[in-house]
């Protein structure tokens, strides 16, 4: 759709006042009252509320003022990327990802991906999995490999994958005498009771991952006593390998992960523990060619995990 002067309602939504706006865009204020009462007839819908002072959008006009805003970053990186092509600058792809998750997806996507792309030059932002969304809202960077955020004011998402979370400690340690599971084979845990006083190396509380396990905990009935925190699951494994606790682990980190032949690897619950992973990236926001095709590539990979239900 058409929008002439688009800079003009824009300037009305951020100034709050058609008075204001009209100064600042060097028109008088009953010409751009008229432009608005056009804008609205030809929508068909009031933008604004003019009851309130100042200014304040309606339903309507905060759906439009959304598409034009989106509509604005799309016609400056059409033109950024134009820019590029015609100066023969390689187009540049920024993906946010845990330390984690980067050093067990990135060996395998990456060199597929440059095979491909080679003329793309790919960025990697690694941070923490709360603040990946907050990147990615901020335009920071294209898209981002997490869980679902809890938050999706500003974000969309496309499923992945739902991959079993998995139990793992030292073979030898004294509560798993006796038990036989091995991590291409994984058997439920008999009573997660039995890990009540035992060190169990987690992430952080308020991530999702973490939310997951303590409602596990919460439905059999465990009040853990002994936990140890870190940011990174590699962490906490190596600490499981050397008998130093319990750990918990992604099913897709499975292949990456050393010490394998210490370990013991269980499920959780029945039926087992999953959880969900996603691409992850701004609202309404404009995806490349590359990036379209990078985030194809992450789903190949993992599909071998089975994708996410619908």
């Amino acid at each position: 759709m058409f929008i002439k002067n688009p800079e003009y309602f824009l300037a009305i939504v951020k100034e709050r006042s058609i008075s204001r706006a009209a100064e600042r865009l060097y028109l008088s204020q009953p010409y751009l009252s008229q432009y608005l009462a056009k804008l609205e007839g030809s929508l068909g819908v009031v933008l604004l509320d003019r009851s309130h002072s100042p200014l304040k959008l309606t339903p309507a006009g905060e759906l439009f003022h959304a598409y034009l805003e989106r509509q604005s970053y799309l016609d400056r990186q059409l033109i950024s990327d134009l820019r590029d092509l015609q100066d023969k600058k390689c187009p540049v792809l920024h993906i946010g990802v845990s330390p984690w998750r980067g050093s067990i997806l990135l060996p395998d996507v990456l060199p597929r991906f440059e095979e491909e792309y080679p003329g793309v030059q790919v960025v990697l932002h690694e941070a923490p999995v709360p603040e990946l969304g907050e990147l990615a809202a901020a335009n920071v960077i294209d898209l981002c490999i997490m869980q679902i955020p809890n938050d999706l004011t500003q974000l969309t998402y496309e499923p992945v994958m739902r991959e079993r979370v998995f139990l793992v400690g030292h073979r030898d340690h004294p509560l798993l005498q006796g038990l036989d599971s091995a991590c291409d084979d994984p058997r439920p845990f008999p009573d997660l009771r039995l890990l009540e006083r035992e060190r169990l190396v987690m992430l952080p509380s308020d991530w999702r991952l973490s939310k997951q396990l303590y409602n596990v905990f919460s439905v059999h009935n465990v009040e853990p006593q002994n936990i140890l925190v870190t940011t990174n699951t590699t962490t906490a494994i190596n600490l499981a390998a050397e008998k130093m606790g319990f750990a918990f682990l992604q099913e897709s980190g499975l292949s990456h992960t050393p010490y394998l032949d210490r370990l013991a690897c269980f499920t959780l619950g029945e039926p087992p523990l999953t959880c969900p992973l996603a691409v992850v990236y701004k609202k309404n926001g404009f995806l490349s060619p590359a990036a379209r095709a990078f985030i194809d590539l992450i789903k190949e990979l993992y599909s071998r995990y089975g994708l996410v239900p619908e």
